[in-house]
């Protein structure tokens, strides 16, 4: 799934696309740009925002106390 990287809203959809690379717009917000977020669908359950980082957790390294 799409998220928009200003408003974390996933009303992400490609405007163009080719030999440059993709953009794309936030129906939300009205971001246009190359940079989206790819995630999870967070009803599926294996989303793990929010949720406490365990030892050996890869990215605990990115998360600052």
């Amino acid at each position: 799934m799409l998220c928009c990287p200003v408003c974390n809203g996933t009303g992400v959809y490609e405007v163009a696309g080719g030999c440059l690379g993709q953009v794309y717009r936030c129906k939300d917000c009205g971001y246009r740009g190359s940079f989206v977020l790819e995630i999870d669908d967070p009803s599926s359950g294996n989303s793990r925002e929010g949720g406490p980082v365990q030892k050996g957790d890869d990215d605990a390294r990115h998360i600052t106390p």
